[in-house]
C-alpha cells in the first residue's frame, strides 16, 4: 500500500522520471496529470499506448461508437497469466453466474470494473483513470503486480465521449495559460447543454437498464458479456461537498443481499483509512442512495456485483481550478488524485477478498435461479392483438437485458397490476412469461415489482417504474412458479398487398406511428379515421390509417408500403371497397387527410436540456421524423408561416414576456397553428389572457394545521410530505379524444405538485385527468397526496383556428416510458379539434 502511495508523488511530480519500462502519463503528455484538461483522444492514445507497449499485462476491447463516432473502448489490466486465458476467465464467470451452461470453477480472479465520465463535465476520473492505469502496470510497484495476480482489473476511460469533448473543448477553448479561481469567472460558467450529457442531452447515468441511447446500449452488451464482481463508478458533485464513498444511504432496496451491503461498509471503511491518514474529508451514509435500477451504481448490483457510486468535488463548474465557499482552491490535480487514490485503494481491497468476492457472486447466481431473490416467482404478460407493437417494444428490452421469457399453458393466479386485485388466468399461447427463478432475478424483481417498499422516504430519484405501467401493458405477478415452458415468439409480418382499392393499418401502439412517419417522409398520403371500422372480421380503433391507390398515383405505392410495414413488423390490410361496416365510409369527412406538418422547439439557454434531449431523440432516432431546433436568441427571426407544430419542453419561454414576440406567437395559434406544451410550460401558458387552464387550488379547509413545536432537525422529512420523486398514477380518459387514439390503459408518472381543473362550459377538452383513487405506485408524500386527486392532467383547448395541446407530466419521460410515445405522435400527427 505504502509503495504504490509513494510512486504517487512521483507520478504527479513534473520531474521526467519513471521507474518503469513505459511512460507515465505526464511523461507521455508532457504534462502533469490536471494541470491541463486532456481530450478524449489523447487519453485513448495513452492506453493503446500502455496496451501496445505491454501487451501480456493489457488487452484492448472495442465495444462500438458514440452518436458522433468516437471510439467506445475497454481495457482489462491482470497478471501475464490471466491476461493468457481472458476468454476462459470470461466463459468460467459466466458460468458462475448461470447466464450460460457449463461447470464453473470458483479458482477464478475476481473481476473488477471502473466507469468514469459517464457525465462528460465530471472530468478528474477520466484523468485518474489514466494515473491508475499506469500504477497497475509500473514495474517499481511490486505490490500492485501482486493484487493482479487474482484480480482482473477492467477500466473503461470514458463512457460519454461526446459530452467530455464538448465540455473538454469548450475549456480548452477559453482558458488562458492561467486559470482564473473566481466562481463568476467564464471558465467555471458551462454553456448550455453543458457537457454532462451525451449527444442527444440525455444523463446516461439514468439509462443503465432502460437503455434508449445508443451508447448504453453498447456498454450494457459488453457489461454482460463479462459480469464484473464488482462496479465502482466514478463521478463528481458541487464544489463545496466533500468526497463520498460507500456505504450508500438509504432506501437500499430489499432485494440488496447482506453480502452486498457488507461489502459496501468494508470498501467504505478501507478508504477512510488511507483519506484520514491525508487529512482528506468525506462522507458516507448520505444522498446517494441505491433504489432506482438504472444507475451505474444500482444496475450492476441487480446482476450480482458490488456497485459503487465515489464522487469527488468538482463537476462543470470547476474548471482547472475554483475557490470554494472556504476559500480553499479546488483543483483538477487534487481532483484526481483523490480519485486515483480510491481506485487503487479499491483494487486492493478487491483482490484482499478475491476469493470471497467469487464465491458471494456464485451464491447470488445459485440463490437467483433457486427463486430466492424474487418476491414473485413468475410475471405474466397477457397478450392483445391491438398491443402487439408494445409487446415488440418490451421484449426488445427484455433481449437487451438478458432476460429470458416464455410461453405456456395452464392456469395462474395472481397479483393483476391494473386492478391491484388477486385473479386467475387462463394462459393463452402468445401470453408472455417472464420466470423469476433465472440469473437476472434481482433485476427482474426491480423492474416488475408493482410497488417498491421504500426503507427511507428520502430519495435520489423517482420511486415507481414498473414496466407494466411503463408500456400499458396488463400483468399478473405470480407467487407460483410456472411448469412446462416453451420458447416464446411473436410471428413475424411479412405482408402481401394486392388490392386496387386501398390499404388499412391499425393505430395500436407507437410502431404505428413510427410507420406513418416513414411514409410521409416518403410523400404518400395518409387519411385517419375518427370512428372505429371492421373490415371483414377485422376491427380497427380510431384513428386507423388509410392509403388509397387513388390518392397515391404518382408513386409505387405497394413497394414502399411493403419494405416500410415490414420494417416495423406492422400488418397491413387489403381495402375491398369504401363502404365499411361499424363506422363511416372511406369517403366521410370524418376520414381526414394527415398533413405532413412541420415541427419545431427551442433548444437553448432556459430550456431544460435533458427535456429538449428527449423531444430531439423522439424525433430523430424512434419517430425518425425532423424537426427544427431553433435557439431562443432566434426566436423573433421564426418564419411563423413555414410552422405547423410548436413543441414547448420543461424550461423559461422569456418570449412570453415580450409583448412583439408575444403577439407573433398567439397570432399564429389563432390563424391555425398547434402548440404541444409540456410541465412547466403549461404553467407558463396558463398564464396567458387567451387560456382557459387554471390550476387547481387546494381545498383550505382542509390544509394540514401548522405545528408550532416542529424540530428542526426534522426539516428535510417535513418537507417530503409536499413532496413526490415520481408517483405512478392511473389515468382516465376519454378514449374519443384524438390525444389518446390507440390507447387502452395509461399510467402517468407524477413528479410534480401541479394539477388543474377542469375546463368548464365548452371551454376545452379534459382529456385526461386522475380521480382520488388513481395512484397505483411509488412516494407521495402524505400532504400532497391529499391533494392530487380530482384534476386534470391532459387537456386540449381551442383557440381560433388553432390548437393547445396540454401535457401537464412528461410523456417521453427519460425516453423509456413507452406508453407516452403514441401520444406524441398523436398530438403532432392528428387533428385536436
Amino acid at each position: 500500500m505504502k509503495k504504490w502511495l509513494t510512486m504517487l508523488g512521483c507520478l504527479i511530480s513534473s520531474i521526467s522520471f519513471s521507474f518503469a519500462q513505459v511512460k507515465s502519463p505526464a511523461e507521455y503528455l508532457g504534462y502533469q496529470i490536471g494541470s491541463k484538461i486532456t481530450p478524449y483522444w489523447k487519453v485513448l492514445d495513452y492506453y493503446q499506448y500502455i496496451a501496445k507497449e505491454l501487451p501480456n499485462q493489457v488487452k484492448m476491447e472495442s465495444y462500438g461508437q458514440s452518436i458522433e463516432g468516437r471510439p467506445l473502448q475497454i481495457f482489462l489490466i491482470s497478471s501475464v497469466q490471466n491476461i493468457s486465458k481472458l476468454e476462459e476467465i470470461r466463459t468460467n464467470n459466466l458460468k458462475l453466474a448461470h447466464a450460460i451452461a457449463g461447470e464453473a470453477t470458483l479458482n477464478s480472479p475476481a473481476i473488477l470494473w471502473m466507469s468514469n465520465n459517464i457525465h462528460g463535465n465530471e472530468t478528474s476520473s477520466m484523468e485518474a483513470s489514466m494515473m491508475t492505469l499506469f500504477e497497475l502496470v509500473n514495474n517499481a510497484n511490486p505490490t500492485a503486480k501482486k493484487w493482479l495476480e487474482n484480480t482482473l482489473v477492467i477500466i473503461d476511460p470514458c463512457l460519454n465521449p461526446d459530452g467530455t469533448e464538448r465540455y473538454n473543448n469548450w475549456q480548452n477553448g477559453i482558458l488562458g495559460k492561467q486559470y482564473n479561481p473566481d466562481i463568476y469567472a467564464r471558465e467555471h460558467r458551462e454553456p448550455w447543454p453543458g457537457g454532462r450529457y451525451n449527444h442527444y442531452y440525455f444523463d446516461m447515468n439514468r439509462d443503465w437498464a432502460w437503455q434508449t441511447q445508443q451508447e448504453s446500449q453498447l456498454r450494457a452488451a459488453i457489461y454482460n458479456k463479462w459480469l464484473p464482481h464488482v462496479h465502482a463508478d466514478f463521478h463528481e458533485q458541487g464544489i463545496n461537498s466533500p468526497y463520498y464513498f460507500p456505504p450508500a444511504a438509504e432506501p437500499l432496496h430489499e432485494v440488496i443481499t447482506p453480502w452486498q451491503r457488507e461489502f459496501q461498509t468494508t470498501v467504505g471503511k478501507h478508504n477512510a483509512k488511507y483519506f484520514d491518514s491525508k487529512g482528506w474529508l468525506y462522507f458516507t451514509k448520505e444522498r446517494f442512495d441505491l433504489l432506482y435500477p438504472s444507475y451505474g451504481d444500482t444496475y450492476p448490483i441487480y446482476s450480482g456485483a458490488i456497485g459503487m457510486t465515489l464522487e469527488k468535488a468538482g463537476n462543470g463548474s470547476a474548471g482547472l481550478g475554483v475557490y470554494t465557499d472556504d476559500k480553499d482552491t479546488l483543483t483538477l490535480v487534487d481532483r484526481a488524485i483523490q480519485h486515483h487514490a480510491t481506485g487503487m485503494n479499491i483494487v486492493e481491497i478487491t483482490s484482499l477478498n478475491a476469493s470471497k468476492l467469487v464465491s458471494e457472486f456464485k451464491k447470488f447466481a445459485d440463490d437467483a435461479i433457486a427463486g430466492k431473490l424474487s418476491s414473485y416467482q413468475s410475471y405474466i404478460l397477457t397478450y392483445d392483438v391491438q398491443k402487439d407493437s408494445k409487446f415488440r417494444a418490451l421484449m426488445k428490452l427484455l433481449d437487451q437485458n438478458k432476460i429470458q421469457y416464455y410461453s405456456s399453458t395452464g392456469t395462474i393466479k395472481g397479483l393483476d397490476y391494473f386492478s391491484k386485485k388477486e385473479v386467475s388466468h387462463s394462459l393463452q399461447t402468445k401470453d408472455l412469461i417472464i420466470p423469476g427463478n433465472q440469473s437476472k432475478a434481482a433485476l427482474i424483481r426491480v423492474l416488475f415489482e408493482p410497488e417498491t417498499k421504500l426503507s427511507d422516504s428520502i430519495t435520489y430519484d423517482i420511486t415507481a417504474w414498473a414496466l407494466p405501467y411503463v408500456h400499458g401493458l396488463p400483468a399478473i405477478a405470480s407467487k407460483n412458479k410456472i411448469e412446462n415452458l416453451s420458447p416464446y415468439s411473436l410471428d413475424q409480418v411479412s405482408n402481401t398487398l394486392n388490392s386496387t382499392f386501398g390499404y388499412a393499418f391499425k393505430w395500436n401502439g407507437f410502431a404505428s406511428a413510427q410507420l406513418a412517419s416513414a411514409l410521409l417522409k416518403k410523400k404518400v398520403i395518409l387519411k385517419s379515421s375518427d370512428y372505429a371500422f371492421k373490415i371483414g372480421s377485422e376491427e380497427f380503433p380510431k384513428g386507423s390509417i388509410l392509403l388509397m391507390k387513388q390518392g397515391n398515383k404518382n408513386i409505387p405505392l405497394d413497394k414502399i408500403l411493403k419494405e416500410q410495414a415490414d420494417e416495423f413488423q406492422i400488418k397491413i390490410h387489403n381495402i375491398p371497397s369504401g363502404i365499411v361496416e361499424g363506422g363511416r365510409d372511406f369517403g366521410s369527412s370524418e376520414v381526414k387527410t394527415i398533413q405532413a406538418p412541420k415541427v419545431m422547439m427551442l433548444a437553448g439557454e432556459g430550456i431544460r436540456a435533458t427535456n429538449v434531449g428527449e423531444v430531439w431523440h423522439f424525433f430523430d432516432e424512434q419517430l425518425q421524423y425532423p424537426i427544427a431546433m431553433v435557439n431562443p436568441s432566434d426566436f423573433s427571426r421564426v418564419k411563423w408561416e413555414e410552422i405547423d407544430v410548436f413543441i414547448m419542453p420543461n424550461g423559461n419561454y422569456s418570449f412570453l414576456k415580450d409583448a412583439t414576440q408575444k403577439q407573433n406567437f398567439q397570432t399564429w395559434l389563432s390563424n391555425g397553428g398547434k402548440v404541444i406544451a409540456l410541465e412547466s410550460a403549461v404553467n407558463q401558458l396558463a398564464t396567458q389572457e387567451w387560456s382557459k387552464l387554471k390550476a387547481l387550488k387546494a381545498d383550505s379547509a382542509k390544509t394540514t394545521k401548522v405545528d408550532p413545536l416542529k424540530k428542526f432537525a426534522d426539516k428535510e422529512r417535513k418537507a417530503m410530505e409536499e413532496y413526490t420523486g415520481g408517483a405512478i398514477y392511473k389515468l382516465t380518459f376519454d378514449d374519443s379524444h384524438p390525444l389518446m387514439y390507440g390507447t387502452k390503459d395509461y399510467f402517468t408518472l407524477k413528479q410534480d405538485a401541479n394539477l388543474y381543473q377542469y375546463f368548464e362550459n365548452n371551454a376545452g377538452w379534459n382529456v385526461g385527468y386522475i380521480t382520488a383513487e388513481s395512484k397505483i405506485s411509488g412516494f407521495v408524500g402524505n400532504n400532497l397526496s391529499k391533494k392530487l386527486k380530482n384534476g386534470l392532467i391532459f387537456g386540449t383547448q381551442t383557440v381560433g383556428q388553432g390548437t393547445v395541446v396540454y401535457l401537464t407530466d412528461n410523456i417521453l419521460f427519460r425516453n423509456f416510458w413507452e406508453n407516452g410515445k403514441l401520444l406524441m405522435a398523436n398530438a403532432v400527427f392528428l387533428q385536436m379539434n
